[in-house]
């Protein structure tokens, strides 16, 4: 679903609600402090890994899939190689890009500082591995921050999920089960707040742009527009929700 046209001509590049306004909130939350090693997990077009470091002066490595797309829209000539036999190399340039399929990081334990997901875990069909690997990578004390849809608990069993997830919606938990998960990777929530509005600025931008909701739908090729959970949310049976939540890797 992400990076197509019909979706970017609404979100920009940062491809989910809200753009930048919750990654600026958890990192006033989080105190992370200028030279501290994040990693950007999906990094998408690298919108984030780039606001990171030049606002707040983070180390950060992206990763994703497509890297070379991620590159060319956000490496300004600044990036250096970060990776070198697992281990993230820090330098005066302070933002680059990694090649790889979550769950499976490049990285060796105890690495970084804070880890950023956002509009991600709900893509990723083994979430456990995948908050395992988050756990086991950052530091002791290090904090985790996700951003992303949520069922609501009176739709918790009515069965919209995919394996493999087909969008975010296909895969999105509902807090109880999210909470669930967070915790039995080892981490402790710190803080959680929903920030829906942020999903409904976003759905009325898509009908003011394409002039209804199927319309939006139908110009999304392949991206399980007609699945069992669009399909609920096109028809007002489902109404998701989007939050924050912040975790920490306490000692």
């Amino acid at each position: 679903m992400f990076r197509q046209p019909a979706l970017t001509r609404v979100t920009g590049h940062t491809l989910r609600p809200g753009g930048l306004i919750l990654t600026q909130r958890a990192v006033d939350f989080c105190g992370f402090d200028p030279g501290d090693l994040i990693l950007d997990a999906g990094a998408g077009y690298g919108t984030t890994a780039r606001y990171l470091s030049d606002l707040y002066g983070l180390q950060v490595v992206g990763t994703d899939l497509d890297v070379n797309k991620t590159i060319n829209r956000a490496n300004d000539g600044r990036a250096k190689s970060v990776l070198a036999n697992g281990h993230i190399a820090k330098g005066t340039k302070t933002f680059d890009f990694v090649q790889s399929r979550i769950p499976a990081f490049p990285f060796k334990s105890d690495r970084f500082d804070g880890i950023f997901c956002e509009c991600v875990l709900s893509l990723i069909p083994d979430k456990q591995a995948c908050l395992a690997e988050f756990f086991r990578m950052l530091k002791p004390n290090g904090q985790l921050v996700l951003t992303d849809l949520f069922i609501p608990e009176k739709y918790r069993y009515q069965g919209f999920s995919t394996d493999p997830p087909l969008s975010c919606l296909d895969g999105a938990l509902s807090i109880v089960d999210l909470i669930t998960a967070v915790e039995a990777a080892g981490f402790t929530i710190t803080l959680m707040e929903g920030h829906t509005r942020f999903l409904k600025q976003l759905a009325g931008q898509i009908v003011f742009e394409h002039g209804s909701l199927d319309n939006f739908w139908k110009h999304l090729s392949g991206s399980g527009g007609d699945s069992q959970a669009a399909l609920a949310c096109r028809t007002g049976t489902l109404k998701p929700g989007y939050g924050l939540f912040i975790a920490s890797k306490y000692e």
